[in-house]
């Protein structure tokens, strides 16, 4: 039994590190090409060696951890929506393309641990559908989350195809006045040149670089719904190219974090860090970063 759990465990992490190279070959050749959309808003666009290969490798065991711990959604999606603390406003965490809630199961844990109750993590499928039908089931989980909690509205940290819906839903779907905060790990604003890897059907052929989906979603107001957004992203990102892509108008506050691949987004302390200064800054006193 053990030799065929190393097996298994052996083959994934093959499996992850041949993607993961892979994609950051795309990077590298996207950055190369096209220098005047990976910069970036940051004190130094320049990625150095050194930092570089670490950053890969993290993204490596971020992939390698995310395929693991895939299968736990069958236990997290089953467990009710319990009240923790009644009118505490609550985080909902939402997952990215072909993610699900066990994909936020350590974030979820810390902002536990760190004091905040009520912190839930949902699953939205299948992503082959229409981003519009992923983005009404964004609105049906914020909606039983404040029905449950009774709080008046709710804090959404979204990673990657996350944010685009959560912005559709707002703008379309009767989320506005809903959330207090948004805040985005990676997400492609502007879409991303390696969904066109995929088939063209369904949300992943929206999240296309530019897409017809995304140009009249940012033709709107890029912030709305009366919430205050933050998109925190990294010039590594291998998932999301062109590296500009996640950077928001609007009143938004971006945050850069060097060094980090998309799926190291979810596991990364400096992003606990920045997501629990986000929740807790004071709105009209806070400046953006770089």
């Amino acid at each position: 039994m053990l030799d065929l759990i190393l097996l298994l465990l052996g083959t994934i992490m093959s499996i992850t590190a041949f993607q993961t190279l892979s994609m950051y070959a795309m990077w590298y050749y996207d950055r190369r090409n096209f220098p005047e959309t990976s910069q970036v808003p940051a004190q130094s666009n320049e990625v150095l060696l050194l930092p570089g290969l670490w950053g890969v490798f993290t993204e490596w065991l971020a992939i390698s951890l995310l395929v693991v711990s895939y299968p736990l959604r069958l236990v997290h999606d089953a467990s009710p929506v319990r009240t923790r603390v009644q009118g505490e406003t609550p985080i909902i965490l939402v997952h990215g393309y072909g993610g699900n809630a066990a994909n936020f199961l350590t974030l979820q844990w810390r902002l536990k641990q760190r004091g905040w109750a009520n912190v839930y993590a949902v699953s939205y499928t299948p992503p082959t559908i229409d981003a519009r039908k992923l983005a009404q089931q964004v609105t049906d989980h914020v909606d039983r989350i404040l029905a449950a909690t009774g709080a008046d509205k709710a804090h959404l940290v979204c990673h990657s195809m996350g944010g685009p819906l959560t912005r559709y839903a707002l703008h379309h779907l009767g989320l506005a006045g809903k959330l207090d905060r948004v805040i985005t790990l990676g997400s492609p604003h502007a879409g991303s040149r390696i969904a066109a890897l995929f088939p063209a059907m369904g949300a992943a052929f929206q999240m296309r670089y530019q897409s017809d989906f995304l140009n009249e979603l940012n033709a709107l107001d890029p912030t709305p719904g009366g919430a205050q957004f933050y998109s925190i992203y990294s010039n590594m990102d291998n998932f999301v190219l062109p590296a500009s892509s996640p950077v928001l108008g609007g009143n938004a506050r971006n945050i850069h974090v060097p060094y980090l691949g998309h799926c190291a987004l979810l596991y990364a302390p400096t992003v606990l860090a920045h997501i629990e200064r986000c929740l807790t800054e004071n709105i009209s006193s806070a400046a953006s970063e770089t």
